[in-house]
C-alpha cells in the first residue's frame, strides 16, 4: 500500500489541504499529542479541529504529512513520513487523495473542481443551512454526518475544500429524528435504512452510531444553532 500512497502523492498537482473526519488518522493524531509531556486532555473538549496538509518531496526527497490539532488559542503540530503509518492510516490516505490523484482520473489543472464524495441528491444545502437546521455547529456536523459533496477548489497549485454539502432530505430526516427525541420516541427501521442508504455506503452499523452520535449531541448540547466558522 506504501507504494500505491507514493504514486497518488506524486501525481497531485501541489499540496493538498483538508480537515479529517472521524477515523484511524485522527485518532493517530491526538494520540500522538497525549503523548507529549505536557499534553491537556480537556483541549480534546472544547471545538477543535484536525487537519493534514500533503507535501509532495523536492529533489527526490520523500513527502511529509503535516498534522494539525487546533482550537481557538491552540495548535499542535506534528510531521510524519510515509513510513510513520499503520495499515489502516494508509487505507485512509488513500480514501482522501483518490478524488485529487491522476492515477485516479485525469483533471483538469487551472478551474475550481467539484468533487463528489458521495451519491448526489435532488436539492443540497451548504453547511451553514444543514448546521442551523439541527442545531448544530459546522465542527459538529462535519464529525456526525458524513457530507453529500464537497466544492474543491485550486489556488497557486494547492488545492482545499471550500464548502461541505449535504443532501436536505438527509437534513429533513435527521431533523425529524431530533422532533421525535424531545417527544420521548426513537428511531425505526426505515430511518436507519435511509441513514444507511444516503450517507454511510449502506453500512447500516455505521448509520446507527451516527443517529446514536447525533441525538447525543442535542441531549449534551440542546438544539440552539452554535456559530462555528
Amino acid at each position: 500500500m506504501i507504494s500505491e500512497l507514493l504514486e497518488m502523492v506524486e501525481s497531485l498537482d501541489g499540496e493538498l489541504f483538508f480537515y479529517l473526519e472521524e477515523g484511524p488518522l485522527k485518532n493517530r493524531i491526538i494520540e500522538s499529542y497525549m503523548e507529549e509531556e505536557d499534553a491537556h486532555a480537556e483541549i480534546l473538549e472544547f471545538e477543535h479541529n484536525l487537519s493534514l496538509r500533503v507535501k509532495q518531496g523536492e529533489n527526490l526527497t520523500a513527502p511529509s504529512f503535516d498534522c494539525r490539532l487546533e482550537t481557538a488559542d491552540f495548535k499542535y503540530r506534528i510531521l510524519f513520513a510515509v513510513e510513520d503509518f499503520a495499515a489502516d492510516e494508509i487505507s485512509e490516505l488513500i480514501d482522501y487523495l483518490k478524488p485529487y490523484s491522476a492515477c485516479s482520473h485525469n483533471q483538469s489543472p487551472d478551474r475550481d473542481r467539484r468533487i463528489i464524495r458521495k451519491k448526489q441528491g435532488n436539492e443540497l444545502l451548504n453547511i451553514s443551512a444543514a448546521a442551523k437546521s439541527l442545531g448544530l455547529s459546522h465542527r459538529s456536523l462535519k464529525s456526525l454526518i458524513p457530507c453529500t459533496e464537497t466544492r474543491i477548489v485550486e489556488k497557486g497549485g494547492s488545492k482545499s475544500i471550500e464548502e461541505y454539502y449535504w443532501d436536505k432530505e438527509l437534513i429533513d430526516r435527521f431533523e425529524n429524528l431530533g422532533i421525535r427525541q424531545k417527544e420521548g420516541r426513537g428511531y425505526n427501521r426505515e430511518d436507519l435504512a435511509f441513514i444507511a442508504e444516503s450517507c454511510c455506503d449502506s453500512d447500516y452499523r455505521w448509520a446507527h452510531d451516527c443517529i446514536s452520535s447525533f441525538l447525543r449531541q442535542r441531549t449534551l448540547f440542546g438544539s440552539n444553532s452554535e456559530d462555528d466558522a
